[in-house]
C-alpha cells in the first residue's frame, strides 16, 4: 500500500509539471505572439503562475519517491538547509505577490459593476474612463525591428519621413495578421519628452474585412473624417489615450502612453493624426461592399452565405490572399 500511494504520488508530481509547462507556454504564445505582450513581462507573469503547481509538483515526487522506493529520510545539510529555506522565502513572496494582484484585479472587477449605470457620467465628467490595469495590457506591445515586421505585409504603410513621427525614436513594428493576410502594422515611437506613442493601420482591402462604427461615438475629426478619443487610466495612474479613425477602408489608431485629459498633450495626438498622408489601398479597384444592413437596435446585420459558391469565392475563402481586387 505504501508503495502503491509513492508511485501515485510520484507520477502525479509529474504529470503536474507536463501540465504546468504545457499550460505555461500555451499562455506565452498567447500574449506574446497574439497580444504582442513584451517577453520579459510575459516570462515574470508566467513564472509567479506557474511557481506554485511546480512545487506542488516537486513536494509530490519527492514523497512519492521515498514511499515508493522506500529511501531513508536523510536529514539535509547546512547549505541544503539554507537553500530551501531561501527556496520557501522567494516562493511566499511570489505567491502573496500574484494572490494580492489577482484580488486587486478581482475587485476593481467588483468595483467596476457596482458603478456601471454611472460610468458614463463619470468619464463626460472626469473626461476620461477608469479601468482596471489588465484593460490596459493590450497597449503594450512588444515591437520587432521595422525592416522584418515590413517585408511580407500586403499593404504600403503610409510614409512617415515628412510628418512630425520623422523626429521620434523608432522604436520598431509589429505586423498582424487576419486569417493569413498580413494586414495590420504597429509603429512605436518614443517622443522627445519620453513619453511612447503607437501608430496602428489595418489595410481592410488586402483582407476583404469590414468595420463599422455608429456616427455618434465619433464627434472628433481628424483631416475632415469621423474620429474618436478614448482615454484610459487604471488606479496606478498609468493611462492611454486611444485616437481612432478610418480613411476609405484604411483603418488608424493612434495612441500615447498618458492622460491627455491631465496632461496637455490633446492638441499634440490630432497634431500627429493629421500629418498622416493619404494612404494608397493595397487594393484600389476593390468591388464596393455591400452597404450594410442595421436591425431595431441599430446594429449591423451580417449578410447570410450565399448558396452557391463560384470557384473564386470558394478560393477566396480558404485562402484570403487569393481574394480578387478587380
Amino acid at each position: 500500500m505504501k508503495k502503491a500511494i509513492g508511485l501515485l504520488l510520484w507520477l502525479a508530481g509529474h504529470a503536474v509539471n507536463v501540465l504546468t509547462l504545457a499550460g505555461a507556454c500555451v499562455y506565452l504564445w498567447g500574449v506574446v505572439v497574439w497580444m504582442h505582450a513584451p517577453l520579459a513581462g510575459a516570462l515574470g507573469v508566467t513564472a509567479a503562475m506557474a511557481l506554485l503547481p511546480l512545487a506542488l509538483a516537486w513536494v509530490c515526487t519527492t514523497i512519492g519517491k521515498h514511499l515508493w522506493k522506500n529511501l531513508p529520510v536523510a536529514a539535509p545539510s547546512p547549505a541544503r538547509r539554507w537553500l530551501l529555506a531561501g527556496a520557501g522565502i522567494v516562493f511566499v513572496v511570489a505567491c502573496g505577490s500574484l494572490v494580492r494582484a489577482g484580488l486587486a484585479e478581482h475587485q476593481c472587477g467588483v468595483d467596476r459593476s457596482r458603478t456601471w449605470a454611472t460610468r458614463d457620467a463619470d468619464t463626460r465628467r472626469n473626461g476620461f474612463e477608469r479601468v482596471c490595469p489588465g484593460d490596459l495590457a493590450r497597449f503594450d506591445i512588444s515591437f520587432k525591428s521595422l525592416a522584418s515586421s515590413t517585408r511580407k505585409l500586403a499593404f504600403t504603410p503610409v510614409d512617415l519621413a515628412h510628418t512630425p513621427f520623422a523626429r521620434f525614436e523608432s522604436l520598431g513594428g509589429r505586423a498582424e495578421s487576419v486569417g493569413d493576410v498580413p494586414s495590420r502594422l504597429y509603429r512605436g515611437f518614443r517622443m522627445p519628452d519620453g513619453h511612447r506613442v503607437t501608430l496602428f493601420e489595418h489595410d481592410m482591402s488586402a483582407d476583404g474585412s469590414r468595420s463599422w462604427r455608429a456616427p455618434k461615438d465619433e464627434p472628433e475629426r481628424i483631416n475632415g473624417l469621423p474620429a474618436r478619443l478614448v482615454v484610459l487610466e487604471d488606479n496606478t495612474g498609468t493611462a492611454v489615450s486611444l485616437l481612432s479613425w478610418f480613411e476609405g477602408r484604411r483603418g488608424y489608431q493612434l495612441w500615447i502612453d498618458a492622460n491627455v485629459a491631465r496632461v496637455p498633450l490633446r492638441g499634440q495626438l490630432f497634431a500627429l493624426a493629421a500629418s498622416l498622408p493619404h494612404s494608397v489601398p493595397a487594393c484600389p479597384d476593390e468591388p464596393p461592399p455591400a452597404p450594410l444592413r442595421f436591425d431595431a437596435d441599430g446594429n449591423p446585420v451580417d449578410e447570410p452565405m450565399p448558396e452557391v459558391l463560384t470557384r473564386t469565392q470558394a478560393d477566396a475563402l480558404a485562402d484570403g490572399s487569393k481574394r480578387p481586387c478587380k
